[in-house]
């Protein structure tokens, strides 16, 4: 339930406690990010090419929600940095894939995230994790429809 105290907006129930949650899952990021020494949003682009294994340099700006000229920032460093690279152009523009050391990182920062959720959801019993498990994935695809 939405609701207004002051000049404060306030969400109730299971609105309040996925906003709780997305917060806590961005501070995940932003404290991977700084283990692995790369900005919040190069982690956020390196995420994204490494669940495509392949992506349209185009579609990845548009996912970062940033400018051209930012994106193609981000996109320079972590070339730069040896962690990207760009080859031939798939459709709009040059496609991206990620370096060994691209994969290192990711491999790195993922298995850190798996353990930082798994120790988050270890008052679950199995039987809890999978309906939880289930019912965000079943969440997800309903939003996704809508947007």
């Amino acid at each position: 339930m939405y609701r207004l105290i002051g000049d404060n907006h306030a969400l109730d129930g299971l609105p309040y406690s996925a906003q709780v949650f997305l917060r806590a899952l961005d501070g995940v990021r932003e404290r991977l990010a700084v283990t692995v020494g790369v900005p919040n949003v190069e982690l956020r682009a390196l995420s994204r090419v490494a669940e495509e294994s392949r992506i349209d340099a185009t579609v990845l700006v548009r996912e970062l929600d940033l400018s051209v000229d930012a994106a193609t920032g981000v996109v320079n460093a972590l070339v730069d940095r040896g962690l990207l690279v760009e080859l031939p152009a798939d459709g709009e523009g040059p496609a991206l894939e990620l370096t060994p050391a691209g994969h290192a990182l990711m491999e790195r920062v993922y298995l850190d995230f798996q353990g930082s959720i798994n120790t988050a959801a270890d008052s679950l019993d199995e039987d809890r994790r999978f309906d939880f498990n289930s019912a965000l994935l079943k969440m997800a695809r309903k939003l996704d429809e809508k947007a």
